[in-house]
């Protein structure tokens, strides 16, 4: 028996996208891992975008009471809460785009990584259940964190372990 070696955060990406909806086989733990590392890294880059915008519309909109009495100084401040919106909406957006684009590959990665461990994608979907999904989303961690089952079994062969007859 033969280990293959660990993916690249590119090939683990690359082979994300390139099974953007296949929701059999298996997945290695770095294919999954690093792919949920870019989510994370996009997920962190969005929030962070999303924060600024709101400290800098809520530094705008604090500033309005003081020039309640001064209407040139109000126009200012209302031209600069408008130029906050006029950016603020366009990045939400792009934000809600890029998160349906990861949705699909993110799940379907889930399922592989389950399968690779030798359990159903099918507790996937308990995710989505309220309360449930607090168990569910901890075993999902577990059971992804765990190595892969070297035998092949109902999902496929295994994409860690080869075996070299000798």
């Amino acid at each position: 028996m033969k280990t293959l070696p660990m993916m690249s955060f590119g090939e683990a990406v690359k082979t994300c996208f390139k099974k953007y909806a296949t929701f059999s086989g298996r997945a290695r733990r770095s294919e999954y891992w690093w792919f949920m590392l870019l989510n994370v890294i996009l997920g962190g880059c969005a929030s962070y975008l999303f924060q600024w915008k709101m400290s800098v519309k809520a530094a705008v909109e604090s500033q309005i009471g003081e020039a309640l009495f001064d209407q040139e100084k109000m126009d200012a401040l209302m031209a600069q809460a408008q130029a906050c919106d006029d950016k603020f909406y366009p990045l939400l957006g792009l934000i809600g785009v890029i998160s349906l684009i990861l949705l699909l590959p993110s799940l379907a990665a889930c399922v592989r990584r389950l399968h690779d461990t030798a359990r159903s994608g099918w507790i996937v979907l308990l995710n989505f259940v309220p309360i449930v999904n607090f168990v569910t989303g901890i075993l999902t961690l577990i059971w992804t964190l765990q190595d892969s089952k070297p035998e092949d079994n109902r999902y496929g062969d295994s994409p860690k372990y080869v075996f070299v007859e000798e």
